[in-house]
């Protein structure tokens, strides 16, 4: 009997989550299913800021697939998809200057998103993204490095470029970024740079809109702007980024803001893989789903995750592209593929959201779990409790907990990544 081939294009949250859900199956031997993934790791995508300011080591947030998969009979294919031939069902990928091309009965699409720049001059040529491990690491370096240029530089105007920062964007990556660079920065100033004062480095936070984080009621975006500026970041609301260059940003009223190192943290855009015959039907950008995360017109084609764009018509919902909307639409798409090889009725995607919350540094985070609005340190390791819990192993977990364990009581790793 010829088993069913289900391949799997992307290993993020979405990817990963539906490989998890049918690798019971595939230990049966009921189905096979093939992973293809640009890079052989799990990336913890919601922590790489930490691995950016120093907090955690780059291993501690990946997690390497074969790892995840072992004795699951998953298989794997670390390459890049060239294209999607959904007529004869292939996909062609290339690995190690290699060209390959995989068969399958269904293929699930979960390629992921990218840093959107919104052709923003400059923006992409002099900003750093924060999307995946080298990013993390370069920004660290980056910021290491300035650091060092600074303390021994005699031309004032050079020093304070280097000790300017700026983060694009306001939402929970831009506000989390900014609050570690902070206290990653303070924390070299008063360790190692005795002829540098803290209040030197100035961080700025720009956001198109009038407050950070929209997505949440105004009295918890009321506290992280309170801790925002308590910790002396210069926000910079209702206005947009209209150019970069190498010295700055200049600003939709026309200012121009000082910057040595900008982090890009200002939105995303989904990973549209090439198809032969041209490209499905699109919505903002994203793959247009059904209720059942289906391709439209592709009964065997499933998109989920950043790459999907599904609107919950039953209780007027746009998914947003979260990592928690991406696990719950893993369970459906799962579930709808051994329906869909057993004949069975297939389910419908019903969203709801069980929270967010959002770090603002040590010790403080804000966030909403159904209707409870938190703010403080127990919401901050409430943060930490939840993270924790969506690591694949607990290997992993034990690694992270021993090292947030380890950051509550000595200064930020100032290790040179690149």
């Amino acid at each position: 009997m010829i088993k069913p081939h289900i391949v799997i294009l992307g290993a993020g949250f979405a990817g990963t989550y539906v490989a998890k859900r049918l690798a019971k199956r595939v230990k049966r031997g009921e189905i096979d299913v093939t992973i293809v993934n640009r890079t052989n790791y799990f990336l913890f995508t919601p922590l790489l800021h930490e691995v950016a300011t120093g907090s955690l080591s780059p291993g501690s947030v990946a997690e390497p697939i074969r790892e995840i998969f072992h004795k699951t009979g998953v298989e794997f294919f670390q390459g890049t998809v060239q294209t999607i031939d959904t007529v004869n069902r292939r996909v062609h990928v290339r690995g190690n200057d290699t060209r390959h091309t995989l068969t399958y009965d269904y293929l699930v699409i979960a390629t992921g998103a990218e840093s959107n720049y919104y052709n923003i001059p400059g923006a992409e040529q002099f900003t750093m993204p924060l999307k995946d491990l080298q990013d993390a690491a370069e920004i660290r370096t980056r910021v290491i490095d300035a650091m060092e240029r600074a303390v021994v530089s005699e031309d004032p105007d050079e020093r304070k470029l280097l000790l300017s920062f700026t983060v694009v964007g306001g939402g929970p990556t831009g506000v989390e970024t900014a609050t570690e660079l902070e206290e990653f920065i303070c924390g070299m100033v008063n360790r190692y740079y005795r002829n540098c004062e803290p209040q030197e480095a100035s961080i700025s936070l720009i956001h198109t809109g009038t407050e950070l984080l929209q997505q949440f009621p105004p009295t918890l975006r009321k506290a992280a702007a309170e801790r925002v500026a308590k910790k002396r970041i210069t926000l910079i609301l209702g206005k947009t980024v209209t150019s970069v260059d190498p010295k700055g940003l200049t600003l939709s009223d026309g200012t121009h803001v000082l910057s040595g190192t900008t982090i890009w943290a200002a939105g995303v855009k989904a990973i549209i893989p090439d198809f032969e015959g041209g490209t499905p039907p699109l919505s903002s950008g994203r793959l247009t789903v059904d209720q059942f995360f289906r391709l439209v017109g592709e009964e065997r084609v499933y998109a989920l995750g950043d790459v999907a764009a599904y609107a919950d018509s039953k209780n007027n919902i746009s998914i947003p592209m979260l990592a928690q909307a991406a696990v719950g639409e893993s369970k459906v798409v799962a579930a709808n593929i051994v329906s869909a090889i057993s004949g069975s009725t297939l389910r419908s995607f019903r969203y709801r959201s069980k929270g967010s919350l959002v770090s603002l540094g040590q010790w403080f985070a804000v966030g909403q779990v159904f209707s409870v609005k938190m703010t403080g340190r127990l919401t901050w390791w409430m943060w930490r409790t939840v993270y924790l819990g969506k690591f694949a192993s607990w290997s992993k977990r034990i690694r992270i907990g021993f090292e947030w364990f380890v950051a509550m009581f000595y200064t930020r790793d100032v290790t040179k990544l690149t």
